[in-house]
């Protein structure tokens, strides 16, 4: 009996030092996403503006003024950028991704840029090539490493590497639903919504050169926006995981100290009864 109490009174123990883990886990993903969430809303009335007034300046050219943007190159493969996480313990969130890319990016024609440690080990593993050059981009995010990485593809587009240019980002929805998206970086959508002004603006400089200044912004923006994005997503599903484990310790200790307790009673009830049974002899 002695042995099964000291199991127990061990389970408890370690329980305990379980929970004080994902407590302080919880705590740290809490503050992190209530950063990472003040600058997603930060930025994104400037992103949408952004992609408003790129949408307005081409508007006002022909298509094949705008073929340098607007049309898919003649390239072999597109270039997927997808962000997963370089931590685990996140609970569904980089499983959503490998999902959503297995079913959306085909291995033969694209080149996965993994931007997360996580996912750089699974699409290696799973036969994808492979850009390893921004792995480690999302390990302390900052707009200049990110304006970096906007250049690059910005380039790349434009000397006709890559037939097209996508990102796989996970959509912040609430703080228990994130959705992961593919969306199309290059060639840029040629639809969009254009409000139609009574009095429309003068451009100066002229639009080609304002676009010309402008896409490396938008691109800069769009891309800065997504992962925070994604970054917010990570941080909330890590908070759930984190706090669902904290509960589930807390009801595995009530179960246990109410084994203990039990046992425990029957043990010293044993032990009277032992001494009632001697004394009558």
């Amino acid at each position: 009996m002695a042995a099964g109490l000291n199991k127990t009174k061990r389970r408890i123990v370690s329980v305990n030092s379980t929970k004080k883990i994902t407590k302080a886990m919880e705590l740290v993903a809490t503050v992190k996403l209530k950063r990472y969430k003040d600058i997603m809303l930060d930025n994104e009335c400037y992103t949408n503006e952004i992609v408003s007034l790129i949408h307005m300046l081409f508007s006002k050219l022909s298509k094949e003024e705008n073929s340098l943007y607007l049309e898919e190159k003649d390239a072999p493969k597109d270039l997927v950028i997808v962000v997963n996480s370089n931590l685990g313990l996140c609970a569904g969130y980089n499983n959503d991704v490998y999902r959503f890319v297995d079913s959306n990016v085909p291995k033969d024609k694209s080149l996965i840029m993994p931007i997360g440690i996580k996912g750089d080990e699974y699409y290696r593993r799973n036969g994808y090539e492979i850009d390893e050059n921004y792995v480690s981009l999302n390990e302390h995010i900052n707009y200049e490493d990110i304006a970096k990485l906007a250049r690059s593809i910005h380039y790349e587009f434009i000397k006709g590497k890559f037939k097209s240019i996508k990102l796989v980002y996970t959509k912040y929805v609430n703080s228990i639903k994130f959705v992961p998206e593919l969306i199309t970086i290059f060639p840029l959508a040629e639809e969009g919504e254009v409000n139609e002004l009574e009095y429309p603006p003068i451009f100066d400089p002229d639009i080609k050169t304002l676009i010309k200044d402008l896409v490396p912004i938008y691109v800069n923006s769009l891309l800065y926006q997504k992962i925070i994005e994604s970054q917010v997503s990570e941080q909330a599903s890590r908070r759930t995981a984190m706090e669902n484990a904290t509960d589930n310790a807390d009801d595995l200790i009530a179960d246990l100290t109410l084994e203990y307790n039990k046992a425990r009673q029957a043990a010293i009830t044993q032990e009277i009864n032992e001494v009632v049974a001697g004394q009558q002899k």
